[in-house]
């Protein structure tokens, strides 16, 4: 099999995918890495020779559920800020900083 015949074999078996995603609003979720592509994100990297992967290593997930994820991320993130820096504080305090 050539390299162009792979893609288009890994592209045909993901169509049935790209139909239900733009029909329902979904984006394709790789789990190895944790990516996140809208159909037409994904469409333009496959074009480019990237993330050409089958259908197996795709779910169609609802974009909400990353912006969830980072929400959550991002309050404890900012919750180690704020520790970190009332810790700080109180160090330099006891220290007469």
């Amino acid at each position: 099999m050539t390299k162009e015949s792979v893609r288009k074999e890994i592209v045909d078996g993901l169509a049935p995918m790209f139909k239900e995603a733009r029909e329902k609003g979904l984006w394709f979720h790789g789990t190895y890495h944790d990516l996140w592509f809208t159909p037409d994100e994904l469409e333009q990297r496959q074009s480019e020779g990237q993330s050409l992967w089958g259908a197996v290593n795709w779910k169609l997930r609802n974009p909400n559920e990353r912006l969830q994820q980072l929400g959550k991320s991002a309050k404890s993130a900012a919750q180690q800020y704020n520790d970190f820096q009332t810790k700080l504080a109180r160090i330099r305090s006891d220290s007469g900083e």
